[in-house]
Order: C-alpha cells, then structure tokens, then sequence
C-alpha cells in the first residue's frame, strides 16, 4: 500500500507540473524513500565535443560538488550505465572499473538508463550504505521510477521546445521590425545587436567580408560589436583574410562551437593566439548565407571555458539568416537608390511590410491565444494540454515559415516546387499546391481547430476558376489568389480578434458573368459605418484595412464592410473578371 500512494503521487505531480527541477528531485526523494536507499541522483544525457555525458541534475544527500558533475563513458556508475546501456546492481562501489566517490566505496548501488524510445535520455541511480543490499525486486521499482522520470523529461522538453518556438518566432518579428526601419547596412547591423545581443553574456561581433572582382574574399571587415562591457559599437576594422582550415565547414551554413580554443584541434594557430590573448578561450561562428555564399560571421566569444548549448546558440542562429539577406537587401537598395530607382525600393518595402502584416502577424496573434490557453488546458487534462502545445508548435512552425518564405523571396531563382514540402505550410505553398479553395479549406479548419466555426461555400462557377486544376493548366504564379487569400485571411483574424466572433462564413460567386464575388461574413460585436469612416472602427482601421483595400484595389476590384453594433460584419470583395482570366 506504501508503495502504490508513493507512485500515485508520483504521476500525480507529473501530470500538474512541467518544471524539470522540482519533478526530477520529487521522484528522487520518493524513489530513496520507498526503496529505503540513503543516496541518488537522477542525470540528464549531453553532449560535449560530439560525446554524450551524463550531467548531474538532482541530487539527494551526496557530497558536495556531485550536482553539476559531468560524467563521460565509463566514468563511475552513471558513466558505466551510458556506456552498457543497461540496469546495473552492485553490492559494493568500490567494484566498478573507475569509482569516482572512494568515500563511498562498500555502499550498494543500483543504476538505471532512463529510456525514451529507443534512446537513453538520462540515468537515475541510488545507493545504500553497508550492509544494506539492494535487491533484483528494488532495481524494478527504480526502473519504474525512471520510466517517471522519462515522462517528465519529455513533457518538460516538450513545453521548452514550444517556448524555444515561441521565443524564436517572436525575436524573428521583433527583428524585422527594427530591420524593417533601417535604411543602411550600418542600421540593420545595431537593429541585430540591440535585438538579439543586447543584455547576453557574449561578446558578439558582425563580420562582412570584402570581394574580388572573381568573387573571392579579400578581407574580412567587423562591422559591429556588442559586448557586455562596452554595449553596442560602430566599427570598420579591416583584417586581411586567411583561409584555413575553418572555411570548408563554415561555407556549408554549419556553426562552428569551440569550447576551448587552446585545447581544440579544429583551431588554426592565427586564432588561437588572437584568442589567447584576450582571455576570451570560448568561440561560436556562425556563417551568414546569402545566395550559397557566406558573405560574413556572427562570431560569439565567451570568457574562459564555456561549453555552447543549442539554447546558448539558437536566438543567434534564428536571426542569422535574416541578418545576411537584409544586409545583402539594404547592399541592392542603395545600388538602387544611386541608379535613381527609389521609388521601386519603396514599394518593395510597402509589399514586404504588407505580407508581414497579413501573414505572420496573424499567425503570431494565433500563436498567443493557443499559448495563453495551454497552462489551464494542462491542469484540466495533460492530454488536452499536449494537444494545445502540439498546435502551438504547429503555428510556430508555419509562422516561422512565412517569414522565411518573405526573406527568401528577395533570392532569385528558388523554385519551392522542387523541394518536399514540410509539414506546416505556409499561405503561398497551400496556394501552390491545393489551389486557392484547398487553402481556404485549409485555413477554415486552423480557426475550427481554435474553437471557431468556419465555413467555406464555392458556387460552380468559383469551382471551375479557383479548383486545384485551374491552378495547374494556367502554368502561372498565384499572385491574384494570393492576394485573395490574404484578404480573405485578415477579414477572418479581424473577425476573431476585434469582434469575437463565433461563426464565420466564406462564400464565393461567379454567378455574374463578368466578376467574382467572395463574401466574408461573422456573428461578431460589429461596429458602425460612421467609425469606419473617420478610422477608428474595430474592423474599419490599422495597416490591416489598409493592405485588404491596396490589394483588392490592386486586382481592379473593390471592397466593401457593412456593419452595425450587435449585428456582425459582411465583408464583400468583388474583382472584374478579366483580372482573373489574364
């Protein structure tokens, strides 16, 4: 009966809590106590260099200095159970091949890989002191209690995966905001800095490279630099560029982590002095691409030994890529701008910002009402909890895809049709390839999911103009269905988010025989005719309603919103349709 309340009342606060910590040392303590050992610990799997360690996460009653510890293969108990993948139960120590505590050398121990699928994700060992002996019935209760563990390893990576997402997707907005209002190399360059550097432990430099009229690097020059001391620096220190070893790897788009730069193999001699001498031994590259080149490097370095995490690296990582293409952007813009064409920059930015706005600022509005539902999902029921983070990671995904997708529009010659296509679509690949009313489907089923009823009506007219095959036999871009689609999008996030609405309804005519109809109605608040037109109705106003006019204006077409308190909204959309068969 002891046994069965301490394992309910395990899975009791695994199924209530996602932080790791406390968890972790609660299954601990109740695994000593009801297999009355006197010790334990419980480690998570790591890499350092390319080889998996155990690190010490929770202890209870060792030494001191065992939390944090690392363990490599083979390498006291712990290291052992890594290297054999397997329970391991002896009656003293002091019998493994490389002991690390002597001051525990005729206690008993058991050490058990903690398992999540095929893969070893941690270890949970325990120990007795003589002559207390542990039992084969005491290795499977541990086994039990690791695979507990397992659970909440993975329900706690879980949520951190989601809130790494989240995170990422938000410095990615919040960046391109600030790039977005930069007009030159040296603005988008304090943009990043002041973004993603600003207030973290590393030194971070930006670093560009010099050409050739060949194409190849002549010097490399730092642009910028944060540093935790000095803050955010202008600066244009030239070097002249050495090839090494580094840039085989580095030309590939992979990041490069020295921990230690006196120690690692991989470090030419030119760096290792430079590093050397500023005390600064810890060293991230990370390659910025533009076009299948590398046109300069992120460079991190970090005070004395440090070991880079994906958590370290990822904020960095994430906006790198946004980095080079704006910089390389910013680099056409002012040769644009010189040759007397800067009225097609502006649009171009009027059009950047329009499908910004329209794609992932919804998306990110989305994003937050699943998020902001989770934690009561959670304590309600875990299973509907991990099906709210599963969307959250969904919507995160494509969010980070359309914003990727606008960056990458600015490359020529990237034909997405010949590239598998992931999971989570973006607005553009659903158009692409389903047609325009399989992506509406599509997006009528992301607010269902979200608890709004939607529905999508297509006369035969819209069907034969609008229909997968359409699409195929015209052979050309969807530019029009694009523009249709967003608009189509905005009205329903307005719906959502301004009028909270319940119920929304698309309809699509073609029963004139010179136009297309599309009509997006909702049971909202609604508002009145009289704020829409001075800008300051819930629906009527913002860049949204902007950017719906601009496109349907765009198209030959027109637009109109009736209205009233109480009564809903009908959003009405109508294009000539000579727009379309062009």
């Amino acid at each position: 009966m002891r046994r069965a309340d301490i394992l309910q009342r395990v899975m009791a606060s695994i199924s209530s809590g996602l932080a790791l910590d406390p968890l972790l040392n609660n299954i601990l303590g109740s695994a000593v106590s009801l297999i009355k050992a006197t010790h334990g610990t419980i480690g998570l799997v790591v890499e350092r260099n390319g080889v998996p360690v155990i690190r010490t996460v929770a202890v209870y009653n060792m030494p001191e200095g065992e939390m944090g510890a690392e363990m490599y293969p083979g390498s006291g108990l712990a290291g052992t159970v890594l290297s054999e993948g397997r329970t391991i139960r002896l009656n003293r120590y002091g019998d493994l091949n490389q002991p690390t505590l002597p001051e525990l050398a005729e206690h008993s121990v058991i050490g058990v890989p903690i398992r999540w699928g095929e893969s070893m994700i941690g270890f949970f060992g325990i120990g007795g002191e003589s002559p207390h002996r542990f039992d084969a019935h005491d290795a499977e209760t541990l086994e039990i209690f690791a695979q507990y563990a397992a659970v909440a390893i993975n329900n706690a990576n879980l949520f951190k995966a989601s809130q790494r997402a989240l995170d990422e997707m938000r410095l990615l907005y919040e960046t391109s905001q600030r790039i977005g209002l930069s007009d030159d190399v040296g603005g988008v360059i304090d943009a990043y800095l002041n973004q993603v550097a600003s207030g973290g432990l590393y030194v971070c430099n930006i670093c560009l490279y010099d050409f050739d009229q060949y194409g190849q690097r002549t010097a490399i020059v730092v642009k910028g630099r944060w540093a935790p001391q000095t803050g955010l620096e202008r600066l244009d220190e030239r070097l002249p560029y050495i090839q090494d070893n580094l840039d085989p790897i580095l030309d590939t788009g992979r990041t490069i982590a020295i921990a230690d730069v006196r120690t690692d193999p991989i470090v030419p001699p030119s760096l290792r002095t430079i590093q050397e001498e500023t005390g600064r031994w810890a060293l991230a590259m990370i390659p910025m691409m533009v076009k299948g080149q590398r046109m300069g490097l992120v460079v991190l370095s970090h005070t004395g030994v440090h070991h880079w995490s994906e958590e370290n690296l990822s904020p960095y990582q994430a906006v790198a890529a946004q980095l080079a293409i704006a910089i390389d952007h910013r680099t056409q813009q002012t040769l644009l701008q010189e040759r007397g064409q800067q009225l097609a920059v502006l649009q171009e930015r009027q059009r950047l910002a329009r499908e910004l706005h329209d794609s992932v600022t919804q998306l990110l509005f989305s994003t937050t009402l699943v998020a902001q539902s989770i934690a009561p999902a959670w304590k309600r029921d875990p299973l509907e909890g991990e099906r709210r983070v599963e969307r959250l990671l969904e919507l995160s995904q494509t969010a980070l895809r359309e914003m990727r997708s606008l960056l990458f529009e600015l490359k020529p010659g990237d034909d997405m049709e010949n590239h598998d296509l992931p999971a989570t679509l973006t607005g553009l690949e659903r158009i692409r390839r389903y047609g325009l009313l399989g992506a509406l489907r599509l997006l009528a089923q992301d607010f269902s999911q979200d608890g709004i009823k939607t529905q999508v009506e297509v006369d035969e007219g819209g069907k034969r103009l609008f229909g997968l095959e359409a699409g195929r036999r015209s052979g050309r871009e969807p530019v029009m269905e694009e523009s249709i689609y967003r608009i189509i999008q905005e009205s329903m996030n307005n719906a959502v988010k301004h009028a909270r609405a319940h119920h929304i309804n698309i309809q699509i005519k073609n029963s004139a025989s010179n136009s297309i109809r599309f009509s997006i109605m909702d049971d909202g608040m609604g508002f009145t005719p009289s704020t829409m037109e001075t800008g300051h109705g819930l629906q009527g106003s913002g860049l949204g309603m902007k950017t719906m006019r601009e496109r349907a204006e765009a198209l030959g077409g027109t637009l109109h919103i009736e209205s009233a308190f109480g009564k809903g909204t009908t959003v009405e959309v109508e294009i000539p349709l000579k727009e379309i068969r062009e």
